[in-house]
């Protein structure tokens, strides 16, 4: 008798302690899902964007198109396990109105689901507009057929945020300019990645060959690699191929890179600092010569005639700009002078673009009428 009530309290005993093991065990795999796409609207040209998935366990993506026919949304992943940053390409719409489509992932009992618009079409080719990117750094014209608006973006803290955003030219292989926001929450500890590798965003045919250098010139980043030391991510994507021009190394590794680092200097001072760094092969109306470098492959990359940089610097409340305009050319080392500024309104009308074109008119024509250089301490 004793026997069989020590077998059943065993048996009791055994199967509490199982009951409480399947219970941990289910609270252990509690599904985890969530989604966010790193812009909920994009221009109508044909461009890609990242949505980034946290999960903990399987999931699957499907696109539910809403409006504008189906087909234009393209993932790369439609399935996977655990965190993915899943890139999504966008045919160009070249309809007269907006399309829609919902961008639902779904894992266990759960889902996620993110509602994405694209623009009406803006204008002929693959002209991108910018309309629908609302940041205060993005310039607007100036595109052509061959040209094409991408957006880089990091986990930050556990948020998505914009890294820097580019017009690059397939044709020439290069960009006409780079948009980064600019304040301390970018600068870290992290070292200098040189990880040089294709933009994932264009194909690899579209960009030059830049592992190994550009015989004669330097691979000048047009946003700094010091500009993004937050996090290893973000200092890798400096080191994409679309953010390279062949520049000479006397004017990379002295003023230019003087350049740079009183930018991040004017940075520390203001709340934030949007800076647009970009690289010119024609003045509007010139017939200057273009020029290209060679890569270790044999393909052929514009080399720009002229370098700018435009700021609008958020200070107390107040907008105030300033523009640096060189030539391709060695200037010497030490900072950039006086001499080497123009008003935003004038580099306007030497590359055709409208710069910080969100910005109220009202503080946009004041703020880029004005030349100031002694405000900048030049």
């Amino acid at each position: 008798m004793r026997i069989f009530e020590g077998t059943g309290l065993q048996a009791i005993v055994l199967l509490l302690c199982g009951s409480i093991l399947v219970g941990c065990t289910k609270d252990e795999i509690a599904v985890q899902l969530s989604a966010e796409l790193s812009s909920e609207s994009v221009s109508a040209s044909s461009t890609s964007l990242f949505l980034n998935i946290d999960a903990n366990s399987d999931w699957t993506l499907s696109v539910n198109y809403k409006t504008g026919g189906e087909g234009w949304c393209t993932p790369t992943m439609t399935s996977g396990k655990g965190d993915a940053n899943v890139v999504l390409n966008l045919s160009a719409n070249s309809a007269d109105i907006a399309r829609v489509a919902e961008i639902a992932v779904y894992s266990g009992d759960k889902s996620a689901r993110n509602t994405l618009t694209q623009a009406a079409k803006t204008g002929g080719g693959d002209n991108p507009g910018t309309g629908n990117l609302k940041w205060l750094e993005i310039p607007s014209g100036g595109g052509n057929s061959n040209t094409k608006i991408v957006t880089h973006s990091i986990d930050l803290s556990g948020k998505s945020v914009r890294n820097y955003t580019l017009m690059y030219d397939k044709s020439e292989r290069i960009a006409y300019w780079v948009a980064y926001p600019h304040n301390p929450v970018y600068i870290g500890s992290a070292s200098r990645t040189d990880a040089w590798q294709p933009d994932p965003d264009f194909l690899a045919s579209d960009q030059a060959y830049l592992y190994n250098g550009i015989t004669g010139y330097d691979r000048g980043h047009q946003i700094p690699s010091a500009d993004r030391t937050c996090s290893i991510e973000a200092n890798t994507q400096t080191f994409y191929f679309t953010n390279m021009t062949p520049q000479l190394g006397a004017l990379n590794q002295q003023m230019w890179a003087s350049l740079e680092g009183q930018v991040r200097g004017w940075m520390s001072t203001c709340d934030t600092l949007y800076v647009v760094t970009g690289a010119i092969l024609r003045t509007v109306g010139g017939n200057e010569t273009v020029n290209h470098a060679v890569d270790k492959i044999g393909g052929l990359i514009a080399v720009p005639n002229y370098y700018y940089k435009v700021l609008l610097r958020l200070k107390n409340q107040k907008y105030d700009a300033i523009g640096f305009w060189f030539e391709h050319r060695a200037y010497g080392s030490g900072n950039a002078t006086a001499l080497q500024t123009k008003s935003v309104d004038q580099i306007e009308a030497l590359t055709g673009f409208n710069f910080f074109a969100n910005l109220s008119e009202t503080i946009q024509n004041e703020a880029e009428a004005r030349w100031a250089p002694a405000d900048w301490n030049l």
